[in-house]
């Protein structure tokens, strides 16, 4: 396998990865939503805060972006920048589409446009 595919078999990897991450950080951030919007003092929302980060999700988003990272590293070491990053940015695409599915957020008409212009600029730009 040359240089290039295997780096962009790592970009699929990363975008992959990142989808997973996303979504835990989204569903680590509600959990923080009661103690952020707790009233009191700063004393008990610190610790639920604290408390809230001191979980197995919160333990797996940091695992994930450290994967991330070294896999962006590794794919860096085999492509172009001006060639990757385009590649790597499909991830935002493929994020939205999985919020909407999986965490059942909306996806309407005018966004499903919009992701789809964006896939097919980052389509132009890889092509090229």
């Amino acid at each position: 396998m040359d240089q290039r595919t295997q780096g962009i078999l790592l970009v699929v990897v990363m975008i992959a990865m990142s989808l997973v991450f996303q979504v835990q950080v989204k569903l680590l951030a509600l959990s923080l939503t009661p103690a952020l919007t707790k009233t009191g003092n700063w004393q008990d929302i610190a610790a639920a805060v604290i408390r809230n980060c001191l979980t197995w999700r919160a333990f797996l988003v940091v695992v994930l972006a450290g994967l991330v990272f070294i896999l962006w590293l590794l794919a860096l070491t085999r492509l172009e920048l001006s060639y990757a990053l385009p590649i790597a940015s499909i991830s935002f695409v493929i994020t939205a589409v999985g919020g909407g599915l999986w965490l059942g957020e909306e996806l309407s008409w005018i966004r499903i446009v919009g992701l789809v212009t964006t896939a097919i600029g980052i389509g132009l730009v890889v092509t090229n």
